[in-house]
C-alpha cells in the first residue's frame, strides 16, 4: 500500500486498518485528543524521555541533535543522516490512559555510478520496531514525544565506508558501489498516535488530531527526509547541499524515479 496515493489508512496496534480517528472508544466513552503538534529538527526536547535522546551526537547539555546532518543547532554536519522530534499535546487526558506513536515509512535508496542512476531499494514498512525512540509520560505540559534519525546516524562524515542498505544482510548483501559518486536516501512517513484505557475497557484506538489549516480533518502527520550523500576531494562521503528534514510528504512516484 502506498501511504500517500489517497489510499492510505493507518494501522492500529493490533495490525488492523484504522480509517478515521474517532471521539468515542468502546460503550460511547470518550477519547483524549491531539491538541497540538510541533515539529522539532533542532535538539531532542528538554522533557523528551525516550532511551535514545542522549545518543551521539549530542549538545553541550547532552540531548540528542536533530536537523540535517544531526548538527543540531550549529553549522557542520557530523553523521550521515537527519533527525526530527514530533511533540504532541494530549488534551482531555484522564487517569488509566495510556498512550502509543506509531508511524509508517516509505524508502528508496538510489547511487549514481558512472553518470548513471541505480535504484538499490524500495520499500514500505511499519517502522514501530522498538519503543527506544518514544515518551510516552505525559510530560508536566501534557506532552508525549517520538524522534527519529533515518539515514546511517551512526555512521561519522566524512566517510570512507562502503553503506549498507536497509534490507542488507550477511545472506544478501545491499551495499553502496565503491564508484558511486552520489548516494540518495530519500524516506517519507505518516505518524499517528494511539490509546487505551484497560480499566475503561478501551483498546487502542486512533486519536482525533489537529485538523489542517481549512478544518479538514487528517488521520497522520506527514514528514519526509532526504540523505543526499555526495563525495568530497579525498573521496569521501559528506552530507550534499540537497539534504533536507521537513514536513510533509513525498509522493511515492517521486521515490520510484531516479533522483533529478
Amino acid at each position: 500500500m502506498y501511504i500517500y496515493d489517497g489510499k492510505f489508512a493507518p494501522l492500529n496496534r493490533l495490525g488492523q486498518h484504522s480509517p478515521s480517528a474517532g471521539r468515542l472508544g468502546q460503550a460511547g466513552s470518550s477519547l483524549p485528543r491531539v491538541s497540538a503538534a510541533v515539529f522539532n529538527t533542532g535538539v531532542v526536547h528538554p522533557a523528551n524521555c525516550c532511551a535514545t535522546c542522549t545518543r551521539l551526537p549530542a549538545n553541550v547539555s547532552g540531548r540528542t541533535n536533530l536537523g540535517i546532518g544531526l548538527r543540531g543547532n550549529g553549522t557542520a554536519n557530523l553523521r550521515a543522516a537527519n533527525g526530527m522530534e514530533w511533540a504532541f499535546t494530549i488534551s482531555e487526558h484522564r487517569s488509566g490512559f495510556e498512550y502509543d506513536m506509531l508511524r509508517r515509512a516509505r524508502h528508496s535508496l538510489w547511487e549514481r555510478v558512472g553518470g548513471v542512476w541505480r535504484n538499490l531499494e524500495n520499500l514500505v514498512r511499519d517502522d514501530d520496531t522498538n519503543e527506544d525512540d518514544e515518551c510516552a509520560r505525559l510530560s508536566r505540559n501534557n506532552q508525549i514525544f517520538v524522534m527519529d534519525r533515518p539515514g546511517w546516524p551512526d555512521e561519522v562524515v566524512p566517510s570512507a565506508h562502503r553503506l549498507p542498505g536497509f534490507t542488507d544482510t550477511a545472506a544478501s548483501r545491499v551495499l553502496s558501489d565503491p564508484a558511486a559518486t552520489e548516494l540518495v536516501f530519500r524516506a517519507t512517513f505518516a505518524e499517528w498516535v494511539q490509546a487505551r484505557n484497560r480499566a475503561e475497557g478501551i483498546s487502542w484506538a486512533p486519536l482525533q488530531l489537529t485538523p489542517f489549516s481549512n478544518g479538514t480533518q487528517r488521520t497522520h502527520y506527514a514528514w519526509h527526509s532526504i540523505t543526499w550523500l555526495i563525495r568530497n576531494t579525498a573521496n569521501h562521503w559528506v552530507v550534499g547541499p540537497r539534504s533536507e528534514i521537513r514536513q510533509g510528504p513525498i509522493a511515492h512516484n517521486v521515490l520510484l524515479a531516479a533522483p533529478a
